[in-house]
């Protein structure tokens, strides 16, 4: 299903639930690299999602390369759609890459805002030092759409208004 380079991951249902994502149509094919994991998918309920999901190992510049170029993909497509960072495993990145990924985006701000409607962040339980990260990166880069930060899965589905009754249809419609 995801391909999974990192050899201790464990499944971990998707952070929109694994109904919303088996009825999700690629819009570009899913592309990993390290610890990273790229999706742009369709969703019935949703439209567009571009998808990050993080594995735990340490972040590479490959990681980095496939994040900035599949998200830019992602905006030539054509569409606005909703983006989640899915770090429930993610190591805390270094501060050189921390500081690529402000200037990325940054520079590309324009576009970012011109496509994203939505921006979801989940981090794993207790993770202070990523959260601190990721807040810092969302103060410099400020996105121009709601956004979540959290840990919570039930939240980051209903920013992307998922309730329980969505769910449920989708669960039946697969």
């Amino acid at each position: 299903r995801i391909a999974n380079l990192c050899s201790k991951r464990l499944y971990m249902p998707t952070a929109l639930g694994d109904a919303a994502s088996s009825s999700a149509d690629p819009l570009i094919p899913s592309e990993s690299a390290g610890c990273l994991t790229m999706h742009f998918e369709a969703h019935p309920t949703l439209g567009a999602v571009l998808r990050m999901e993080a594995a735990s190992a340490p972040i590479t510049d490959e990681a980095i390369d496939l994040l900035e170029r599949y998200s830019l993909r992602a905006c030539e497509h054509g569409e606005k759609f909703g983006v989640l960072w899915d770090l429930r495993q993610c190591q805390v990145p270094g501060m050189r890459q921390t500081w690529r990924c402000i200037r990325w985006g940054t520079e590309h701000k324009a576009t970012l805002d011109a496509r994203m409607e939505t921006l979801a962040v989940l981090l794993g339980e207790d993770d202070r030092l990523l959260s601190s990260v990721v807040g810092f990166v969302l103060k410099v880069c400020l996105p121009a759409v709601p956004t979540l930060v959290s840990n919570d899965v039930a939240a980051v589905r209903r920013h992307f208004g998922l309730g329980a009754a969505e769910l449920q249809r989708e669960a039946l419609a697969t």
